[in-house]
């Protein structure tokens, strides 16, 4: 296993995006997808800060046996690299919050019209996951923009401009109203939005057995 893929296998066993850990860790999310794919050789500082967010040690990160070998550039000065995941962040909810609505009546009325023709449960199913993935989309991107506000908001005065912090929390509350307006569209529709632990049990509890990744949030049709 290459340091990518356990700081991967970390992220995912939280339940984070690469964009809010590309937050957490002060680097944007396409750092975090190069890092985990291994088109991207992180420094020692970029590997400490992973590490702090993940809640490990550096060391953690390496196979048994395996000797660090920083290759990357010098990197940006640290208030550059953390503005710039906080933009990133800001771009990826902006572009969630452009394209979602329109992703989410899509697949809702594909839903209904499968719940029509009496197709299935198991036919049903993966339009209910596609709503379940872009609420998941949604909510991480929230998260990542809180998390970009909050520290932001840490920032000495001075560092940044106070420009910078009023947009992030612009930012942060139209997501989170668009989050609570695609979850009313689809209670409006009589489906259960369920997270966690509920997520698990009830992907536990369905009869299908079709393999795919399990998300933190899972959309369920009411009971017969």
């Amino acid at each position: 296993m290459t340091v990518g893929q356990e700081i991967k296998r970390l992220r995912e066993k939280k339940g984070w995006s690469q964009a809010k850990l590309g937050v957490l860790a002060g680097t944007g999310p396409s750092g975090i997808s190069q890092i985990e794919t291994g088109r991207r050789n992180p420094s020692a500082a970029t590997l400490e800060r992973i590490a702090r967010a993940l809640g490990v040690e550096v060391r953690d990160l390496f196979p048994l046996g395996q000797v660090p070998l920083f290759q990357e550039p010098p990197e940006q000065e640290p208030a550059e690299e953390r503005r710039a995941a906080w933009e990133a962040a800001a771009d990826e909810a902006r572009r969630l919050r452009e394209t979602g609505w329109a992703r989410m009546w899509k697949v809702l009325s594909e839903w209904r019209a499968s719940k029509n023709r009496g197709e299935p449960y198991s036919t049903r199913r993966k339009y209910l996951d596609e709503m379940g993935n872009l609420l998941q989309e949604v909510r991480d991107a929230d998260d990542a923009l809180g998390w970009a506000y909050a520290e932001a908001g840490r920032t000495p005065p001075g560092a940044i401009e106070a420009s910078l912090r009023s947009y992030l929390r612009e930012e942060s509350r139209k997501t989170s109203h668009f989050y609570g307006e695609l979850l009313g569209l689809a209670k409006s529709a009589r489906l259960s939005v369920i997270t966690g632990e509920d997520a698990a049990a009830a992907k536990q509890a369905s009869a299908e057995h079709v393999q795919s990744e399990m998300r933190p949030l899972r959309v369920e049709e009411p009971a017969a």
